[in-house]
C-alpha cells in the first residue's frame, strides 16, 4: 500500500466496500508494461474497471481500450 492510499484510508469513514486506485501506480505500471513490450499494441479492458479517472489516465498515456 502506498502512503497516499494509506493517508486516504485513514481520512475516510466509508461504510460500504470500495476500491481505491492510485493513478500514479496506474501510470507507472502502464509505462513499465509499454517499455517492456515496445512493439505491442496495449488495450485496457474497460469492463475490468470503467472508472473515468482510470480511463482518463490511461488515455493520456496512449492506451487503447477494449
Amino acid at each position: 500500500m502506498t502512503s497516499k492510499i494509506d493517508r486516504f484510508l485513514s481520512e475516510q469513514t466509508l461504510k460500504t466496500p470500495y476500491l481505491v486506485v492510485d493513478k500514479d501506480i496506474v501510470r507507472r505500471n502502464y509505462r513499465a508494461f509499454r517499455d517492456r513490450l515496445p512493439l505491442a499494441e496495449i488495450f485496457y479492458a474497460v469492463k475490468a474497471n470503467p472508472a473515468a479517472p482510470v480511463l482518463q489516465t490511461l488515455a493520456t498515456l496512449g492506451s487503447n481500450f477494449d
